[in-house]
């Protein structure tokens, strides 16, 4: 005979927190932190390059109303790893870190990701505040609470979802940026209103200019309305087990370019590469019309982004990079299908499907002109 015990746990109780955008806001973080509960010691966690531009000032800042403390590690997608993780948790240990210190992540999406994860698994869970200092971050990884670190299997494959108490975004940051790393963000905006927004991909169109002139108010109504949307899909599907996956429109080949590239090319451009292909995609299977890839292919041209880059890859390493991809499942690649401009294929929220490997071949030697 078999005896069963049930195990009831409650409902998870709503949550919220607020994402402050502006011009200097980085003035608001101790109101921010006054908000968040009791704070026993503040660890600021950046990386070296982040650190030496901004980090001095916050700890001599919030030293004055708490025990303020920085760790730093090397800059780079191949430092966010269990590695440094692990550094970062025995420099923690060694601090005394208990359960009410509070990580303030001051960086770009490397630093947010391994911030986050180091925060989610800290003592089962720490707080964590995410000062995104680069437009890609900003855009992408301070936002919905995927934190992750990278393996030779892949990137982001080994994580958790933590979300933070706030997120602090100041356009000021963006003032020490080279124009590729604007570029490498703004990917991220476009993506996310191809998918949900197709009068922002208008307006990304007619000011991108401006935009990566860093524009004051059109930089602030991109930033906005790009989170306002992620924000909204996060509420939707925090776990992503549907709609939150459009967010990955362009990821699963630029994952593997990534990959391949051993993080050579930037996050934004290699997403960029991957939109391109992946609208091809959608093209060759009758879900979009030539005029509409047309749309997108002039779009990224502006930047820059152009699709004459895939010469230099073999498309079978491309997809062979891709079958490592998160969303994948029995040995099928899924992509991300936009079916119009600001629209994707959606089929009960369900918005990532399988596409044969001869199907991404064909559109990657498509692009390639072969």
């Amino acid at each position: 005979m078999l005896n069963q015990i049930n195990v009831r746990l409650p409902a998870q109780s709503a949550y919220s927190y607020p994402i402050v955008l502006g011009n200097g806001c980085i003035t608001q973080l101790n109101e921010l932190i006054g908000r968040v509960g009791k704070v026993s010691k503040i660890l600021i966690i950046s990386d070296e390059e982040v650190a030496k531009l901004y980090a001095d000032k916050l700890v001599q800042d919030l030293s004055l109303s708490y025990p303020t403390h920085l760790i730093t590690f090397p800059s780079g997608e191949k430092n966010k790893s269990a590695e440094n993780k692990a550094k970062i948790e025995e420099q923690m240990f060694k601090l005394q870190c208990d359960r009410h210190t509070l990580c303030i992540a001051l960086g770009g999406g490397v630093v947010g990701d391994l911030v986050g994860f180091t925060a989610a698994t800290y003592m089962r869970g720490i707080r964590v505040i995410q000062v995104p200092t680069t437009l890609l971050s900003m855009l992408d990884s301070s936002v919905g609470g995927k934190t992750a670190i990278n393996t030779s299997y892949g990137k982001n494959i080994i994580g958790a979802f933590w979300q933070p108490s706030a997120v602090l975004m100041d356009i000021n940051f963006l003032q020490s940026l080279p124009q590729e790393q604007i570029i490498n963000g703004l990917v991220e905006a476009i993506k996310i209103f191809l998918t949900f927004d197709k009068a922002y991909v208008e307006k990304c169109t007619n000011n991108i200019e401006n935009i990566i002139a860093l524009e004051h108010d059109v930089l602030i109504d991109i930033i906005n309305r790009a989170v306002s949307l992620k924000a909204y899909v996060v509420e939707v599907d925090e776990k992503e087990q549907n709609l939150r996956m459009g967010l990955n429109f362009g990821h699963t080949v630029g994952h593997a370019l990534e990959k391949i590239t051993n993080f050579a090319v930037l996050h934004g451009y290699a997403v960029g590469y991957g939109i391109l292909v992946e609208a091809k995609i959608a093209e060759l299977l009758g879900l979009i019309n030539q005029e509409d890839y047309q749309v997108i292919e002039n779009l990224l041209a502006k930047i820059n982004i152009v699709k004459d880059y895939l010469k230099q890859f073999n498309s079978q390493d491309i997809v062979v990079a891709m079958r490592g991809d998160k969303k994948n499942s029995n040995q099928e690649i899924k992509v991300v299908l936009i079916n119009g401009i600001g629209t994707m294929k959606n089929i009960g929220n369900q918005v990532a499907f399988p596409v044969a490997e001869n199907m991404i071949l064909q559109a990657i030697d498509c692009l390639k002109g072969e």
